[in-house]
């Protein structure tokens, strides 16, 4: 029995996984996050020594609770949030320097094709896009059979989105329609072909999902024991939320605090890829890129 600690360094949130290993098999031990919200800390594409710091901190924060629990070798990994600053060398050294992690940098195509892996196993659909969405980037999968067809990545996330778009905290009916134009014209620039991108089936894993769901649960649109949803109820969704700015604030705080500003950004994110796609059903995946990661990286070098 093996102990490995993981850190995946998003954009929004930086998180560790504890898992234990067994043979082939592993479990979800101990989960911890920290908001820390590196993108806001980026400014014209350079991550300021504030952000480093904070980054910094989090890690060691992390590195001191594995140690608690005896585990000394960490494996961390950084998406959009580090690949796309022209700093980025600067950065992985001062970590190096200060919390002894060596951090790899997934890129938009290697984040898709691991956080696949990882949710590959819960999938229900045997053909259908898989999306990941993070706080600066959102990974495409188109798969047939579970098997990977094409891969791309898109510039756009719940955190960026609301850096660009949202002036207070709720869009306005201006700031969803340029928020979702934004998106339809990402996809339509990464689409090989047109219609490739038609699917009947949309996994989606991300924690602006897993919160979108929780939201949805809370408001009784969803039972509590089901993870596909139907594309018609996100629209529906952001009808709701857009009536009232202080009783959507108060609900976001209510059923998920720390993505208060993310929340609404990563819906309409979603509910845009889904309107595109022209899906018929949405997954919702709990498994993703830290699961991937964890076969890709170790169980297969282990």
């Amino acid at each position: 029995m093996r102990t490995y600690a993981i850190i995946d360094i998003g954009s929004n949130t930086v998180r560790m996984n504890l898992y234990q290993v067994k043979d082939e098999n592993f479990s979800l031990l101990v989960s911890k996050k920290s908001a820390v919200g590196l993108a806001s800390y980026v400014k014209k594409k350079v991550m300021s020594q504030e952000g480093i710091d904070a980054l910094i901190e989090c890690l060691l924060d992390f590195r001191r609770t594995a140690q608690l629990l005896n585990i000394n070798v960490i494996d961390a990994f950084a998406t959009a949030s580090l690949r796309n600053i022209k700093n980025t060398e600067d950065v992985l050294n001062q970590v190096s320097s200060h919390c002894h992690i060596q951090i790899e940098i997934l890129s938009g195509a290697q984040e898709g094709l691991i956080s696949f892996d990882g949710a590959l196993l819960g999938i229900h659909y045997d053909d259908g896009m898989y999306m990941d969405t993070g706080g600066g980037s959102s990974e495409i999968v188109l798969y047939d059979q579970k098997r990977i067809g094409f891969v791309c990545s898109l510039p756009v996330g719940s955190l960026n989105l609301f850096n660009e778009y949202v002036d207070r905290i709720i869009p306005t009916k201006s700031e969803i329609t340029a928020i979702q134009d934004r998106v339809k014209q990402e996809l339509k620039s990464a689409e090989p072909s047109k219609g490739m991108f038609r699917v009947n089936n949309l996994v989606v894993t991300g924690g602006s999902m897993r919160a979108i769901r929780e939201l949805m649960v809370h408001l009784k649109m969803v039972d509590p024991n089901n993870f596909v949803i139907k594309p018609d109820d996100l629209s529906e969704l952001i009808k709701v939320l857009s009536k009232d700015e202080k009783e959507t604030i108060r609900l976001f705080l209510k059923v998920k605090a720390d993505r208060v500003h993310t929340m609404f950004p990563g819906l309409l994110l979603i509910q845009s890829v889904a309107q595109y796609s022209r899906a018929k059903n949405i997954q919702v995946s709990t498994n993703g890129v830290r699961e991937g990661y964890m076969i890709d990286k170790v169980l297969k070098h282990a």
